[in-house]
């Protein structure tokens, strides 16, 4: 016989059971949310190894050496001169990294090595670069490589969480995480994280909070499935600034690379402006204000003066500075455009032949 006292307090419990099995038989969505909330109570324990697994086999270490009159390592083993990373491409061998990481390659007896996860270390020659977007790309003979993962539908978004794989301080290849912070920044006016001031301007840099140290330069930006977000490129220049960092976005990365495998070098056209701001008249017309005009530069040639206000190119309005960059940077050398100026309230329409941008002709 069981005591009063201990049926007293079993019977509740018996009946909350009961209860609760019958609302579940009803309502099963009920344990599925209870599984969540158990779930989510466990966040802090979210793992990003499988991120790391996919994409750190595709991030190699960069070194920049300088060597003897002979071609062999100098006698004190300081064999670097610059430590960076990169990122696997293609199998057959083709890397991407930043141009400021590979800009002394061109100094007599310097050679460029990519070291991949394995250790083994290969000589790497430049295929061709771009000043521009500060990117470059390398080519290395060897077997086994395994290129980054790029999901071509991924957009980034505000608060993504990104990982930043790459060779920091040469202290091997490390892993940092944060998010994104920001989308479509300037590059105007930024440093390398070796204060190298690049002065990278024609693309939209993705911003993050995830560390970018020296040697950090040219390695990748992954999501948490371990596709390629971006490639690592600057770290901000500015007082008691601290986590801000920037990466060129993956389909610019792809499309200077293609067209660097193609010419050899990224052919863009060129004008010979600098804006003095974007401004709006009094009838409500926007456009870039020319600041400076290039001597001999199309923009001269073609009779455009500073404080001219473009407003269209080839019927395209213009409402900042960016949308005229796309439009010079996306236009072959030779073509001509037409662009609709207002001078001093006075419009005017000028034809304009654009050359080839010279960045990236030694």
């Amino acid at each position: 016989m069981l005591s009063k006292k201990f049926l007293f307090i079993i019977s509740p419990i018996a009946i909350g059971i009961i209860v609760g099995i019958g609302i579940l038989s009803f309502k099963p969505q009920l344990g599925k949310s209870v599984g969540t909330i158990i779930y989510s109570s466990n966040q802090e324990n979210t793992s990003y190894a499988y991120a790391v697994a996919n994409s750190a086999p595709s991030v190699v270490n960069i070194y920049v050496t300088k060597l003897n009159n002979n071609y062999s390592f100098q006698e004190n083993n300081n064999i670097l001169q610059t430590s960076a990373s990169g990122v696997i491409m293609s199998k057959d061998g083709y890397l991407v990294t930043n141009y400021h990481v590979i800009t002394s390659v061109n100094e007599p007896n310097t050679s460029i090595y990519a070291q991949t996860r394995d250790g083994n270390i290969y000589a790497a020659f430049v295929v061709g670069y771009d000043r521009r977007t500060d990117l470059a790309v390398l080519k290395i003979n060897a077997p086994n490589l395994d290129p980054i993962e790029i999901d071509n539908d991924y957009q980034p978004k505000v608060g993504d969480v990104v990982l930043a794989i790459g060779n920091p301080n040469n202290l091997g290849q490390t892993v940092t995480h944060g998010i994104i912070s920001a989308t479509a920044r300037s590059g105007s006016g930024l440093l390398g994280p070796n204060q190298m001031d690049i002065r990278v301007g024609l693309q939209d840099l993705l911003q993050t909070d995830a560390p970018i140290n020296n040697g950090n330069s040219g390695g990748a930006l992954v999501n948490t499935k371990g596709n390629l977000v971006g490639i690592n490129t600057a770290s901000f220049n500015g007082y008691q600034a601290y986590g801000i960092s920037f990466a060129v976005p993956t389909p610019l990365v792809v499309h200077i690379m293609n067209e660097i495998l193609l010419h050899g070098r990224v052919i863009r056209g060129y004008l010979g402006i600098s804006d003095g701001g974007t401004t709006e008249l009094k009838n409500n017309k926007v456009g870039v204000k020319i600041g400076y005009i290039d001597p001999n530069s199309p923009a001269e040639d073609a009779g455009l003066l500073v404080d001219d206000l473009i407003v269209k190119v080839n019927d395209q309005s213009l409402d900042s500075l960016r949308a005229l960059i796309e439009i010079i940077a996306n236009t072959k050398p030779n073509t001509i455009l037409n662009f609709s100026i207002d001078r001093n309230g006075k419009q005017l329409n000028i034809p304009v032949k654009l050359v080839e941008d010279k960045a990236n002709i030694d």
